[in-house]
């Protein structure tokens, strides 16, 4: 789980700090650049599994050109050149695997994970085989002790006092990354979990392709490898209907990916349950089975869904918002589908009545809610991150959940300042007088258009609510 995100020099992410909580709504007008979080979010997931060329080539606006690479940094460069520091508080799972499927216990569970690129502007540099290349980083452990004061969401506290989610690191205080500067050379250490930090490894970040955490894939380093499992978890979600559509290999995955893909087979593992076909008809009345069958001449496996007219649909016929619902309602109740899911607007194609089925069934991807029984039996949390620009959306969410994105200037230049609301836990270290908090009225004018008035009321409101008379005689 993400739990905090501190973004310096990445686009228009300019001094940001984002504190996260299982579930949450990120509502901002469109071109205010509410996506850049989601991307920097992935950045560091693809960090952790790949080249840090092929994972800046991943990133949106870079076309998989280096010489675009400088439109990821910051125009409002340091003084000392061009950056990008990135700091993640980061639970991760109790049991993590390694690249031979060996289970392996990391030494603590709440960590933080810091990053520092840089751009070398420099042509036909002689210092690095890469325009990009690492700066700092390290990896540390955060007392569990002192976990209340870092999970402060709801339902964070009774997190923060489970010892299975929770715990370590014991008497370490050493880190288990570490950069050092020595002569005018960086180096990178990577620390075992065993020995106290005896005995590391050394990197020279000068001629590594890869940040050090990428390549950990040895139960030797639980901890480490622990949090590169957790960052490769974070996805974002983009269903394509093509791969929603698509059959499966009978041997292919059997976990919907983050384009849709492998969705039959992932409910012949479920099983044809009627969960999943009545968590569909909440959102499309008349769905009463979800089919797979199974073709053994050709290995593959084809969806189809069963209407109250007893027909069989093939998924080929099926529109785009059945297969994007059915594939979310496929993740919530797939066990093995844990990590961050970050989706973007997914009000868009919706029916203004159906958004708070919507919203449930969204909700129901994370682990907001959870019992702490419930939280203890399954090995890592689920959290989703969405973002808006709808005040329907807004109004079927808590203020908890919600953070408000706009664009200020700064030094001639447009960045994103994310505001939590008056009242909320992420509120409680702000001053109300400083333009740091927005009320709820507030956030539902800037969304509606409309001047800003601090004199609104503040209150939550239905989606019913927001739609006048007109508006309703369109839907019935």
């Amino acid at each position: 789980m993400l739990t905090r995100l501190k973004v310096s020099g990445f686009k228009n992410l300019q001094d940001v700090d984002v504190q996260f909580g299982l579930f949450t709504c990120i509502a901002g007008a469109n071109g205010v650049g509410k996506s850049n979080l989601f991307d920097v979010i992935t950045f560091l997931s693809d960090l952790a599994s790949m080249p840090i060329i092929k994972a800046c080539s991943n990133i949106r606006g870079t076309h998989g050109r280096t010489s675009d690479f400088s439109s990821i940094f910051s125009s409002a460069k340091d003084q000392t050149g061009w950056r990008i520091e990135l700091v993640a508080e980061i639970i991760v799972p109790r049991r993590t695997f390694d690249d031979f499927d060996r289970e392996a216990t990391p030494t603590a569970t709440l960590l933080e994970y810091t990053l520092i690129l840089k751009l070398n502007t420099e042509t036909g540099s002689h210092t690095t085989k890469d325009p990009i290349s690492i700066e700092k980083e390290e990896l540390r452990a955060k007392p569990s002790s002192e976990a209340h004061k870092y999970l402060e969401f709801f339902g964070g506290s009774e997190i923060a006092k489970d010892k299975s989610i929770i715990f370590g690191p014991g008497s370490r205080n050493s880190p288990f990354i570490q950069t050092i500067v020595d002569e005018g050379e960086t180096t990178i250490l990577l620390y075992g979990d065993k020995g106290g930090g005896r005995n590391p490894l050394r990197i020279s970040a000068r001629k590594s392709p890869q940040t050090v955490l990428s390549g950990v894939n040895l139960s030797s380093h639980p901890t480490a490898l622990a949090v590169r499992r957790e960052m490769q978890s974070w996805r974002m979600l983009q269903l394509e209907p093509s791969a929603l559509r698509a059959p499966d290999e009978i041997f292919s995955d059997s976990v919907v990916s983050a384009t849709g893909q492998h969705l039959p087979n992932a409910i012949f593992r479920l099983g044809e349950n009627s969960d999943i076909a009545n968590r569909l008809s909440e959102l499309i009345p008349g769905v009463v089975m979800i089919n797979v069958q199974t073709d053994e001449t050709r290995q593959q496996r084809m969806l189809s869904v069963t209407m109250d007219d007893r027909k069989a649909y093939a998924a080929s016929s099926l529109s785009d918002g059945t297969l994007r619902f059915l594939a979310l309602a496929v993740l919530s109740a797939d066990p093995e589908s844990i990590g961050l899911i970050c989706l973007e607007e997914p009000e868009n194609g919706i029916h203004p009545l159906r958004i708070p089925e919507m919203l449930n069934l969204v909700r129901d991807l994370s682990d907001v809610g959870f019992s702490k029984h419930e939280l203890s039996e399954q090995n890592g949390l689920r959290q989703v991150i969405i973002n808006t620009h709808s005040p329907l959306v807004v109004a079927e969410l808590p203020d908890d959940e919600l953070l408000m994105a706009e664009a200020v200037r700064k030094k001639g230049f447009s960045f994103i300042n994310f505001k939590p609301l008056y009242g909320t836990w992420r509120a409680k270290s702000l001053s109300p007088n400083d333009g740091a908090l927005i009320s709820r009225g507030e956030l539902h004018a800037y969304l509606s258009g409309q001047k800003i008035n601090s004199s609104l009321i503040v209150g939550k409101k239905r989606v019913k609510q927001h739609l006048d008379s007109d508006d309703l005689d369109m839907f019935r």
